[in-house]
């Protein structure tokens, strides 16, 4: 096997037919692993989840009075600064980005909502000031400050839908359950979300779920939802069971499968479902004093770890992450042979790379005690990252182009010579290692560190991209850690090159 695969890397010609043979050798030969505990190493299914309905600043609903659904809470509960730290509480933990759906109507400090009368009870005679505060800053610049940890996305503007003559409430604001509405009010929503987020520098989200579910599929119509949503820059939605549709024009919908009620104030399941994603609301992970949000917190901080504990599924750092996962164990063939991976991806469709939705790979190996990942090729060369967490290493590999690839690992007392410590809920696209220079592409959310295992002792390091700036960085040995940030939210690429003295004279 090793002689085969040393005559493929080396070269040119005939990759192609010598490792078609390779990969029908393995097929038969990965049967063995499959039926067999000693190689643990897999392509987990993904693992997230989203929570509706942050931004609301009253908790209780309205819908008797003509007025929206909200969190379901007791009247007089209001929302506050503690109600989004939970999030961050949570995220810190267990190391990922929760994608987080606002609805953005009662952060209106200028009546914007008045020029859409379809998006609210009041039509043009909305009035919001009554619920403005200098907050609305402090919390707003919080989400931001917090990028890491929580994934702004788009959930509405005040989540129903209202007639602008006779002001009566229909479900919801997307879709008229699951029909359609006029594309060109629509489009009028989506111009007052954005206008809400402008008040407080907020980039437009790239994931969706669509309020109560309400979504409009006809992949023949040229103004359904999916249509909508991508023209306006938004890449991800969830959806109940049965309404998968993968690529909704230009728009890639998951199903998400129901975890607690709604309105369960401070609770989390005790399992996860077999979805990539899990319903779940904010009201769930809020008490009814936000001095005790933390007991909702460790809730789900103890979720979260059921899950990375299953050599099966793993939590994703963030929300490309799980959809490019997805593509991979949909339309790639993966065979696994002891410590060799074998990865036809050739059949993975045009469109996942036309819409930028095609990232990282990522397998999980049971480590045991004092085992690490000691050497891990992809090709011959690097591969994007590496992290250990609850007893397995995880290997991420680059975003995949259609064509044959072999990852071959080996596992010991010690651990890789030079990699990308891949510890935050950032993307590592890309990573290169030499004896004097290292360089690492990535996608950044917000500001984190970001720790690479280098071969020689940095003396600069430099962004190619100015809104992707080098905030600082330290070295010790063999580790440089380097803050950077990401001016876009929504997540900032760009390629960070660290060289060493030689190279700078």
């Amino acid at each position: 096997m090793n002689l085969i695969r040393l005559k493929i890397l080396a070269s040119g010609k005939g990759v192609d037919m010598k490792m078609s043979v390779l990969f029908r050798f393995t097929l038969v030969a990965s049967f063995f692993f499959f039926t067999s505990a000693s190689f643990a190493i897999n392509v987990p299914k993904p693992m997230a989840i989203d929570i509706d309905d942050l931004g609301w600043k009253e908790g209780w609903d309205l819908h008797e009075s003509g007025g929206p659904y909200r969190l379901g809470l007791p009247r007089g509960r209001m929302m506050t600064l503690q109600d989004y730290e939970v999030i961050v509480y949570i995220s810190k933990a267990v190391g990922v980005r929760i994608k987080s759906l606002f609805i953005m109507s009662e952060f209106d400090r200028a009546n914007i909502c008045a020029n859409y009368p379809t998006t609210n009870e009041k039509g043009s005679n909305w009035d919001n000031t009554a619920l403005v505060n200098d907050n609305d800053f402090l919390i707003m610049d919080y989400v931001k400050e917090n990028a890491a940890h929580i994934e702004f996305g788009l959930h509405g503007v005040r989540h129903e839908f209202w007639d602008a003559e006779t002001h009566k409430l229909s479900r919801a604001e997307w879709a008229d359950n699951q029909k359609k509405r006029p594309y060109d009010v629509l489009w009028g929503h989506m111009e007052c979300f954005k206008k809400l987020i402008d008040q407080y520098g907020i980039d437009f989200p790239k994931s969706v779920r669509n309020a109560a579910a309400n979504y409009y599929y006809n992949p023949n119509d040229p103004e359904d939802t999916g249509t909508l949503m991508h023209a306006w820059g938004v890449k991800y939605a969830t959806l109940p069971p049965n309404r998968q549709y993968v690529n909704d024009n230009g728009l890639m919908v998951l199903l998400r499968s129901g975890g607690v009620a709604w309105d369960a104030l401070n609770s989390a399941p005790n399992s996860y479902p077999e979805t990539e994603f899990m319903t779940s609301h904010w009201t769930n992970f809020v008490a009814l004093d936000p001095a005790n949000n933390h007991h909702a917190g460790d809730k789900w901080i103890t979720f979260f770890r059921k899950v990375q504990d299953d050599p099966n599924r793993y939590t994703t750092k963030n929300t490309a992450q799980l959809h490019s996962q997805f593509l991979y164990r949909k339309f790639s063939q993966i065979s696994i042979t002891k410590n060799k991976v074998l990865i036809d991806n050739r059949k993975m469709p045009d469109w996942a790379y036309k819409l930028d939705l095609l990232g990282n790979l990522l397998l999980k190996h049971k480590l045991q005690d004092g085992e690490h990942i000691s050497s891990a090729l992809l090709n011959g060369g690097h591969i994007a990252g590496y992290y250990e967490e609850q007893g397995y290493a995880y290997i991420i590999l680059p975003k995949l182009e259609r064509k044959q690839y072999i990852l071959t690992f080996a596992t010991g007392a010690s651990e890789m010579p030079s990699y990308v410590l891949n510890d935050g809920t950032y993307n590592v696209e890309e990573f290169q290692s030499h004896r004097e220079n290292a360089s690492v592409k990535l996608e950044m959310y917000g500001t984190q560190e970001v720790k690479v295992k280098l071969l020689f002792e940095p003396h600069e390091v430099t962004s190619h991209n100015i809104n992707l700036k080098v905030k600082g960085w330290r070295y010790e040995a063999p580790f440089i850690n380097m803050v950077i940030h990401g001016q876009n939210i929504q997540g900032e690429k760009g390629l960070v090159s660290i060289k060493c003295k030689s190279q700078l004279e």
